[in-house]
């Protein structure tokens, strides 16, 4: 028959908790055992000649021998760092024999190691930067691990380590990431660490060429980006925002979408809406690679386009 016992006292701010297991033969084959709690075994009744000794047993080595019918074992214990603990009793008639396992387990404790880097930093890298792997720090071998992102448990990510750039994250935003880490003594929770992944490295593609003529390709310089696409979700390389002015050989304005964001030249004058001829016209575009990352700074391409029309 097996109890708990948990005995608390509390004088003025400071408070002792103490947790003791009792349990009675059969033993268990292992007892695994948190902190600075007690394990108690106790014997059968009626068996008088009674020895518990350490695995393996040795007389050089004054291996343990204890007598009496109950062993009380805590992690301060001489029985603590013991192998295994045999125990044999008789009534005279009866023999008895047994060995158990006894294990110490730390308290769980979450922490997150990230190589080359502090976990309390703001860390920021490109998408196409080596990988980060996360390690979970704790005190027990067989403790279980739980990996969460931006709030979400990652499924099938159970070991005590993650590399970042192979999880479902948020391209150009903050990410955060902590663990909980679990054992029979309870579970802990590590601090979030903030990673912001950015897609850096991008580029404005802009074409040498056109064919404005209703049929649905090419009709635009630039293209025309996805209109049902907002900021909110058009947060990677794409979000490139520009204006430009277009001029014909003389140098004059043909079109101008200054106040415009994104507007992009249909090949018509910018006043009549009269179709320009086919030829090569001129460029100039500012514009914004990429305004949520750290190519947010304006830059200016010149250049030349040339319409072609169907006959």
């Amino acid at each position: 028959m097996k109890k708990i016992l948990f005995i608390v006292s509390s004088i003025l701010i400071n408070c002792f908790c103490y947790s003791q297991t009792v349990d009675e033969y059969p033993f268990e084959d292992i007892y695994e055992i948190c902190g600075e709690e007690t394990l108690e075994l106790v014997t059968p009744e009626n068996y008088n000649i009674i020895f518990w000794y350490e695995l393996p047993f040795s007389v050089e080595n004054n291996s343990l021998i204890h007598t009496g019918n109950s062993l009380i074992i805590d992690v301060n214990s001489p029985w603590a760092n013991v192998e295994q603990i045999a125990w044999e009793a008789t009534d005279g008639e009866n023999n008895l024999y047994s060995t158990t396992q006894v294990l110490f387990l730390d308290y769980p404790t979450a922490q997150i190691n990230i190589e080359n880097y502090s976990s309390n930093e703001r860390i920021t890298i490109c998408e196409n930067d080596p990988d980060i792997t996360l390690n979970a720090t704790t005190n027990n071998p067989n403790d279980l691990y739980q990996w969460y992102l931006n709030g979400l448990p990652i499924e099938n990510e159970n070991n005590s380590s993650v590399n970042v750039l192979e999880l479902e994250y948020n391209i150009n935003d903050e990410n955060y990431f902590y663990v909980e880490v679990t054992n029979i003594c309870g579970t802990e929770e590590s601090e979030e660490v903030s990673i912001t992944i950015n897609e850096c490295n991008c580029e404005f593609n802009i074409p040498n060429a056109f064919t404005p003529d209703g049929d649905g390709l090419n009709d635009f310089f630039p293209e025309q980006k996805n209109a049902s696409r907002n900021e909110e979700d058009n947060i990677n390389c794409d979000a490139t925002i520009y204006s430009m002015i277009i001029y014909d050989r003389l140098g004059r304005v043909v079109f101008n979408s200054k106040g415009e964001i994104n507007k992009p030249w249909n090949g018509k004058r910018r006043n009549s809406n009269v179709n320009c001829k086919e030829g090569v016209y001129y460029y100039k575009i500012d514009y914004n690679l990429n305004q949520f990352t750290d190519q947010d700074d304006s830059q200016i391409k010149s250049g030349s386009v040339s319409i072609f029309r169907k006959d």
